[in-house]
Parts: C-alpha cells; sequence; structure tokens
C-alpha cells in the first residue's frame, strides 16, 4: 500500500490560484506600474486586506503595490466628429418641448470637431492582484465647431459645462520585465442644455516596461505604448440660446451669409425644402440680418467619433510606492489628447498584522 503525503498534494483550487497569478500578476502593475521583483522584500505577513488573493502573490516573493490610491486627472482633446441625422427647431423664447424638424436631407455639413477638457478624480482598489477598480468624479468641459456649408454657410461653436460620473475596470498581466494592461471605463456627463447625460465608452490597451532609476525602494521610471477606442454619441437632445452659438466671425459675415441664403431660397430650393427650412433655417437667417441674437435653438443630434482609433504614448514617474506621477499623448489621426496625472497610493492594515 502507497502512502501519501497530504502535505504534496497540490489541489486543483491552487493550481487555479498559481495559474492567476503567473498569468494575470504583473511585474509591473497597471495604475502604478510599480516593479514587482521576486526576492526583492524581506518576508513578513502580507498586512493588508487587498487585494484578495494578495498574500498569496506575497509569499510567492512579489512587492504588492498599496492597494487603495486616488487619482487626479488633467485631460484635454480634440477631435472630429460626425452628425449623421440632425433635427433642429427654432423659438422666440424659451419654450418647452418645442417640435424639431429633420434636416438631415436637407443641410452639409464642412468641419465639425470638438473640443473636452476634463478634471477627475478617480477613487481606485485593487481588489484581486490583477484586477483594479474605480469611480470617476469630474467636472467636464466642451466645445463643439459646427460649419454649415449648403444651404447657409456659417459656422457655429457652442460652448458646454457639466459633471462626469462612472467607473471603470483595469486588468493587469506581464511576461518578464514587459507588462501588458486592458482598461475600461463608462462614464455619463450631464452637460449643460442636454436632457439626458451623454455617455462615454472607452477602451485602452497598453504594453511597457518599467526601469529601477534608483537604489530608493520603490522608486522606478516606466513607458508604455498602446491604442484606445472611444465610444461616444448616440443621440443627444437639449436647447441653447441662438447668442450663445454665433461666434463673432459670423456676425461680421452676416451679409454675406444672408445673401447666400437667400439666393439659395429664390432660385435652387424645391417647394418640400422651403416648407423645411421655413421652419427652422429661415428664422435664425431673419434673426442674423437684423444682428438680433435673440431667441432659442432646440435641437436632436446624432453624433459619434470621426475616428474612433488612436495610438498613445506615455511615462510615470513613481517616487515612492505612494507618489506616482504620469503623463500621456495621443495622436494618429484627427484625435490628438494630453492626460497629466497624480496618483497618492495607501493602504490599511488589519488589525493582527505585525
Amino acid at each position: 500500500m502507497v502512502k501519501i503525503n497530504s502535505a504534496r498534494v497540490f489541489h486543483p483550487v491552487n493550481r487555479i490560484v498559481l495559474f492567476l497569478l503567473l498569468l494575470f500578476f504583473s511585474t509591473c502593475v497597471s495604475a502604478q506600474y510599480s516593479s514587482l521583483h521576486k526576492g526583492d522584500t524581506i518576508h513578513t505577513e502580507y498586512p493588508y486586506r487587498f487585494p484578495l488573493l494578495g498574500d498569496k502573490a506575497y509569499d510567492k516573493g512579489f512587492d504588492m503595490p498599496y492597494p487603495w490610491g486616488g487619482m487626479f486627472n488633467f485631460f484635454t482633446a480634440k477631435q472630429d466628429i460626425v452628425i449623421p441625422e440632425v433635427a433642429v427647431g427654432f423659438s422666440e423664447g424659451m419654450i418647452p418641448d418645442v417640435p424639431v424638424t429633420d434636416l438631415t436631407d436637407l443641410i452639409e455639413f464642412g468641419t465639425l470637431n470638438a473640443k473636452a477638457t476634463s478634471i477627475n478624480v478617480r477613487p481606485d482598489l485593487w481588489v484581486l492582484p490583477f484586477l483594479d477598480v474605480y469611480g470617476i468624479f469630474g467636472k467636464a468641459y466642451a466645445e463643439t465647431t459646427v460649419e454649415l456649408t449648403y444651404p447657409i454657410q456659417m459656422k457655429t461653436v457652442a460652448e458646454l459645462e457639466g459633471t462626469s460620473l462612472g467607473f471603470g475596470v483595469t486588468g493587469a498581466g506581464g511576461l518578464g520585465k514587459y507588462f501588458i494592461v486592458l482598461d475600461g471605463n463608462w462614464v455619463w456627463t450631464n452637460m449643460s442644455n442636454f436632457k439626458e447625460p451623454v455617455k462615454t465608452g472607452i477602451f485602452s490597451m497598453r504594453v511597457g516596461r518599467a526601469f529601477k532609476v534608483s537604489q530608493k525602494p520603490g522608486s522606478n521610471l516606466a513607458w508604455w505604448v498602446g491604442t484606445m477606442r472611444v465610444n461616444m454619441g448616440g443621440v443627444t437632445e437639449g436647447n441653447i440660446p441662438l447668442a450663445s452659438v454665433i461666434p463673432t466671425e459670423t456676425w461680421e459675415k452676416r451679409d454675406e451669409i444672408v445673401d447666400t441664403y437667400w439666393n439659395w431660397y429664390d432660385n435652387e430650393a424645391t417647394i418640400a425644402q422651403k416648407l423645411l427650412a421655413d421652419k427652422t433655417l429661415t428664422p435664425i437667417v431673419n434673426k442674423l440680418e437684423a444682428a438680433d441674437g435673440s431667441g432659442m435653438i432646440h435641437y436632436r443630434i446624432r453624433k459619434s467619433p470621426k475616428q474612433k482609433w488612436n495610438m498613445i504614448v506615455g511615462g510615470q514617474y513613481q517616487l515612492n510606492k505612494h507618489h506616482q506621477f504620469r503623463g500621456e499623448v495621443g495622436f494618429i489621426g484627427n484625435r490628438k489628447s494630453l492626460l497629466l496625472s497624480y496618483n497618492y497610493r495607501f493602504g490599511f492594515k488589519m488589525k493582527n498584522s505585525r
């Protein structure tokens, strides 16, 4: 009879745990890209409740990052957009529920671009050694430039602001000295003059490496390259004062704009087009001609980014396990972006830890 030593039996659950740790637990983790070298730490009991399974990773020699963090971000971006559907209405005053007229088949657009700036805070927690979850709370500012080329030639600029709420999930994995990070977040922004929040979904992937920059424990420098996809838009509805979307440039060219419009109206427009224009465009042109900015524009627009993917390159300096400073730029195509952030990390020790 063969006697089996139960202490040497590798339980299936332990296999799963080890597999997850080896597969996903990076030598550099996502939110701070801290180097995690086996054997760099003095073996003591892991003092924190999170991440779950963190004690098993720690026992294998990984120097764990602090589980809790707060990131302060400044983000700005500019990109072209497309508007496949547009409906517009006009009223002399702030009248609720003004009917809008579908102008998709009537008007043509030139340059369409949006600038966005966000200042936000992201509290986060490493739930598992390879999985981080976070919330997003911030302030957003947007400027949308719309150039109409037919049947009226004019430019409008809308400046909006709002508050953002959202959440995200980050997965980190690695092989040797290199790390890979997958991130997805979803944000709802309540913009001024919008009836419903604007939903934005962002998916990104980064691949990079971290380097020690001094003998100071926990200090390192990381760089990465990656790609980002933005899903934004859907249908937005709202209203905005006419005066707030007409820039100085348009007022200065109002005589030319008015003449071009009436030339189209009198010589080219069909009866059906005139009926559509009289509900929306003609009242706006009359306001321009009279140099009168009163009135409200009501709208329902379907919009989306012209280019959903772009490339990102970034780097981070970690002063120590508490303080990290990050910068990242996005480029290629018509979307450009800049991210600057500071991350502070900390942990709450368990009562029975030493």
